[in-house]
């Protein structure tokens, strides 16, 4: 959102904003495919309930990144969810 002062309009940096909502959509997906496959024998029950949550929370966590004072915080945030994903994924049996 454009900060308003002494009559003129200050743009905030918007590419990291942007960049970090897409951070948090791929933490998203990968934190979705960690839970969907640590549960292999309950597949199609934790896929229907992560597409529910995931639709439902979606569009909160992208417009988050725009939310926030700090376009770093953003991007850090979605720096670690994204790596924390990675690795619960790539940890799986």
């Amino acid at each position: 959102m454009p900060a308003i002062g002494n009559g003129m309009i200050v743009l905030q940096n918007y590419s990291l904003r942007l960049v970090a909502a897409l951070l948090l959509w791929l933490a998203l997906v990968l934190w979705g495919s960690a839970i969907v496959n640590y549960f292999p024998a309950l597949s199609a029950v934790t896929t229907q309930a992560y597409r529910i949550l995931a639709s439902a929370i979606a569009p909160f966590v992208l417009v988050s990144a725009f939310w926030v004072h700090n376009p770093r915080n953003a991007l850090g945030t979605g720096i670690i969810l994204v790596l924390s994903g990675g690795i619960a994924l790539a940890m799986q049996p």
